[in-house]
């Protein structure tokens, strides 16, 4: 109940929605919707709620007159300018470039600086007090080479050089150029027109004085169309006819603001309590866009044409862009629609529309929702000459205008007439295919076709089988018994079969032909091997890589389709292929409803696809070429570095400022920039995307993207160019902008520096070299040194080696004669030892034979004996035996013997050996055995050598002996 609840709420607040919507939103039977409307709330546009005039400039951007100053929109951002503390009322651009403004108590101009920002200048402020006592410059115009400020004091020209006032006796109102004259209006008079700085009634001008006009325009060739504030509108030639409104829509309490002729021929009517009326000549409602259909104010002041077309809208409270010239309009909840779109049928004149809400009926410009139809309807379709209602509830016929149901099984996806079965129709449910029977007129449930339970959304009977496509599956190919009771075969085709994958699989009748789609392309059923081959049919103009969401051909050949990227038109060619037609319908991209997608073809000049919101409707017959190629300009030029400096501000995009900048050189320390650009291609709103290219830096264009700035930071030195493309709504790319600058190296990078660097290098290098030479030598000299030093110390190590060697030599030649004097010395002692003993020997024997001789008492034998004592006596002397002894001692001892003589030659014989023996180290004993004394004589012997020798008491003989 509380589903049941919530529809009936809805239904209501439908009803409220329908009763608030003119019955004249669609004239002349033309089936549309409201075209897009975007809207600029004050709260977007930071300023006062009241706007009075536009204009745009040669570049495309959009200027505002507003309570709180001057509005510029660019399609991206807006800026706001003040004027002096006043508000604006009107604006216009002359062919300087200069902006003209009339404000609060004021009027002047806006100019470029030296980079290019907005700067007010004053006229008003030259005039004379008298001839400021004016509030409000209402209008601005220029004819020829004057600018004229229209008040309601006077009306000021201003030909570049002065002010001059055209005066008038009465208080004027409005003032208004047409055909290049100027008109205005004098309050007790009526309609005056400039001439020679006169203000002349003109031709039954007085027929106004009581009426308030809100502007004038040409109606025809011979006739002005003169609207007013309260009294409606009148055609004028001379002669004065009340223009007539044709149809009901107009009401006498309608006030008109101001009114404007379109490109298109059309007249918009600006009103200040029922929003705007588009009408055409015939005074036929055309279109009529209050609150309700997306306006955000009832009070319109002021409407602005722009080259793309499309109506801007100064009201008393925001902005609004309203895209007239496009060719898809909308049916949503501004024109009684609520939920989104799913399915359409045109018959007669009569719109069937199904939403995921419920069924609506579009007839002669208005919108009804049908009761009993709340719920999600699938399909309404025309079959048997009936209207037949898929819904989520089940099927339904509708008559007079009211549902009835046939079948209440949930889920009724589709209908399909039968062939050779004129009273049968096939439905797809959730849970398989059912057939319904038509006997009178009359439909009822027939049958379920047993046999298949998958739920059936996409259908298409070929002569010998039934297709159904299944999302998640693949495709079914079903036969069905003849008499349509059950199903006999059903064989399932996925990615064993042809096709890449089990998913996204589709399948379409276009000009009675099967075309079955998948993830990467078009397929045909290939009967031979019962298995899908690719087909080329939209291949070749579409790709293989799309996703095919629904597809609908019309009776022109036409194919109109919704692929996964992109919504689109396949118009056939004069050779039997198609074109892709896809651009236009980027504007609606966003829009469609990607559940359930549906395109569907009412007609060959109304085609539906199905939104988020309702309905997006496309007429083929208004799209059309568009003439204004996007172009892209920089807004803002900021140079970086050690201080910040703006180099431009993004107006006067062809004045000499630019031309000065582009090839401007900066200092490396101011090497960082940053662009802001725009491409004020207002009907793209926030879908234009950007490239740029830096050369030095990228070689080829970056990702497209919707950002419109780029800053590149520390820049080495070099030319450097930097290009920014636009691409539109309609994927039109612009031309590229190009800011060429350069940056100049770091003074260490610079060609003085270079020069000092080469110089530098050939001193540092000349420097170096007498430096290395001077090395060189040194560590020649060094090297030298050190050889000689290391000669030298090899010729000591040599000397060493070879004084060791001579040492080791003469060490071992000392040993040697240390061995022989050893030697020697054991020869002598034992040759002295021999002596000795030999002495002792014959003393023994000498004493031996004095005792005999004492004791023998004969002559002979004494004799005798006296000889041989003599001969041991003279033996004992030892004179050849010490001569032998002596030279064996000096070499032995060194010349001993010879030096002792030499340094004391006042030393005997006996004194010698004496000392020879001495140094032999002989006891005294052994001494006195040797010399053949006595003890005693040794003893008197050693006194007398050291008497001799000039020995102290102190000095030992033996030691002096040993070291002399």
């Amino acid at each position: 109940m509380g589903v049941w609840k919530k529809l009936l709420v809805c239904e209501l607040v439908i009803g409220l929605w329908i009763a608030s919507v003119p019955n004249s939103i669609m004239a002349q039977g033309k089936f549309q919707g409201l075209p897009m409307v975007t809207t600029y709330s004050p709260e977007e546009y930071k300023a006062g709620i009241q706007n009075w005039d536009i204009i745009q400039d040669n570049t495309g951007l959009i200027y505002v007159a507003n309570n709180l100053g001057l509005l510029s929109f660019d399609g991206a951002s807006w800026e706001r300018y003040e004027i002096n503390n006043t508000k604006v009322r009107s604006l216009y651009q002359a062919s300087d470039g200069k902006i003209f403004v009339g404000s609060q108590g004021g009027f002047g101009y806006l100019h470029s600086d030296e980079t290019g920002a907005l700067v007010y200048v004053s006229l008003s402020d030259s005039l004379s007090q008298e001839q400021r006592n004016f509030d409000e410059t209402w209008k601005v115009f220029q004819i020829e080479d004057k600018i004229y400020f229209c008040t309601f004091q006077g009306i000021f020209s201003y030909d570049q050089k002065r002010v001059e006032v055209i005066s008038s006796s009465n208080r004027l109102d409005i003032s208004f150029k047409v055909n290049n004259q100027l008109y205005t209006f004098e309050y007790d008079k009526g309609l005056a027109r400039i001439e020679n700085n006169q203000i002349a009634l003109v031709k039954n001008g007085e027929f106004f004085k009581d009426k308030r006009i809100s502007n004038i325009l040409n109606f025809d060739r011979e006739r002005l169309l003169i609207t007013t504030f309260e009294h409606g509108a009148f055609l004028y030639d001379g002669d004065i006819e009340p223009f007539q409104f044709n149809g009901d829509f107009w009401e006498d309490n309608f006030l008109i603001n101001y009114s404007m002729r379109l490109r298109n021929g059309n007249i918009a009517l600006a009103t200040q309590n029922a929003g705007l009326f588009i009408i055409n000549t015939q005074g036929e409602l055309i279109l009529h866009l209050n609150k309700s259909s997306g306006l955000l104010d009832l009070t319109v002041n002021y409407v602005f044409e722009d080259k793309f077309q499309g109506l801007w809208v100064a009201m008393n409270y925001g902005i609004a862009r309203i895209d007239l010239n496009s060719p898809f309009t909308f049916l949503d909840d501004r024109m009684g629609i609520a939920g989104a779109g799913y399915t359409a049928l045109k018959k007669g004149n009569k719109i069937y529309l199904g939403t995921n809400i419920g069924l609506y009926i579009s007839e002669n410009g208005q919108m009804r929702f049908v009761e009993g139809s709340e719920g999600q309807v699938y399909t309404v379709q025309e079959l048997n000459n009936a209207i037949l209602i898929g819904h989520q509830n089940g099927t339904f016929v509708l008559k007079n205008d009211r549902v009835i149901q046939v079948h209440d099984e949930p889920g009724t996806w589709i209908f399909k007439s039968l062939p050779d079965h004129p009273n049968l129709i096939l439905q797809g449910n959730y849970s398989g295919l059912s057939i319904l029977e038509v006997q009178n007129d009359e439909f009822r449930f027939r049958n379920k076709l047993e046999g298949f339970d998958e739920s059936s959304r996409l259908i298409e009977v070929d002569e010998d089988f039934i297709w159904v496509a299944h999302g998640y599956k693949g495709v079914f190919k079903v036969e069905v018994s003849k008499d349509l009771t059950r199903v006999t075969s059903s064989k399932l085709y996925n990615s064993q079969n042809g096709f890449p994958r089990d998913v996204l699989i589709n399948v379409f009748k276009i000009a009675n032909r099967l075309v079955f789609s998948a993830d990467t392309g078009f397929f045909e059923y290939n009967e031979f091997t019962d298995s899908f081959d690719p087909a080329d049919t939209y291949r070749d103009v579409l790709g293989d890589d799309v996703i095919m969401v629904d597809m609908e051909g019309d009776a022109l050949g036409n194919v109109y389709f919704i692929e996964r990227e992109k919504l689109g038109v396949l118009k056939p060619t004069s050779s039997n292929e198609f074109e892709l037609h896809y651009s236009t319908f980027n504007k609606i991209k966003s829009a469609w409803n990607d559940d359930l997608a549906n395109v569907m073809v009412l007609d060959n000049q109304n085609i539906l696809f199905g939104g988020k919101q309702g309905f997006i409707h496309y007429s083929p017959g208004d799209d059309l070429p568009r003439g204004i190629t996007p172009s892209v300009y920089f807004t803002k030029i900021s140079n970086r570095g050690e201080r910040d400096t703006v180099l431009y501000r993004g107006h006067d995009t062809d004045s000499e400022l630019m031309s000065k900048l582009k090839g401007m050189s900066f200092p490396y320390d101011q090497n960082s920039f940053e662009f802001e650009f725009v491409s004020p291609h207002l009907e793209s709103d926030q879908e234009l995307t950007y490239q740029y290219k830096l050369n030095k830096i990228q070689e080829d264009w970056s990702e497209w993207g919707y950002e419109n700035r780029r800053e590149f930071t520390n820049l080495r030195e070099g030319d450097y160019q930097l290009m920014v493309r636009a691409k539109n709504i309609f994927d039109e790319v612009s031309d590229p902008v190009v800011f060429s600058f350069a940056v100049r190296p770091p003074f260490y990078r610079s060609f003085v520096a270079y020069v000092f660097y080469f110089l530098g290098t050939v001193i540092l290098f000349f420097l170096a070299f007498r430096l290395v030479d001077k090395k060189y030598k040194q560590k020649t000299i060094k090297l030298e040194e050190e050889q000689g030093i290391a000669l030298e110390k090899k010729e000591k190590e040599i000397k060493s080696i070879t004084q060791r060697t001579e040492e080791e030599i003469i060490k071992l030649k000392n040993e040697k004669l240390q061995s022989e004097v050893q030697h020697k010395n054991q020869e002598l002692a034992s040759s002295a030892m021999h002596l000795i003993q030999k002495n002792q020997l014959l003393t023994n024997i000498k004493g031996t034979l004095k005792n005999i001789a004492k004791d023998e008492k004969g002559k002979q034998l004494n004799s005798q004996l006296s000889r041989l004592i003599k001969t041991i006596d003279k033996d004992l002397e030892g004179g050849s035996e010490w001569e032998q002894f002596s030279d064996n001692f000096d070499q032995v001892h060194g010349k001993f013997i010879m030096r002792l003589k030499e340094k004391y030659p006042n030393l005997t014989p006996q004194e010698i050996k004496f000392s020879a023996y001495i140094r032999m180290n002989l006891n005294t004993k052994e001494i006195a055995n040797l010399l053949g004394i006595s003890v005693r004589g040794v003893e008197i012997g050693r006194y007398r050598v050291r008497k001799k020798l000039g020995l102290e008491r102190k000095d030992n003989l033996s030691d002096f002996l040993l070291r002399f």
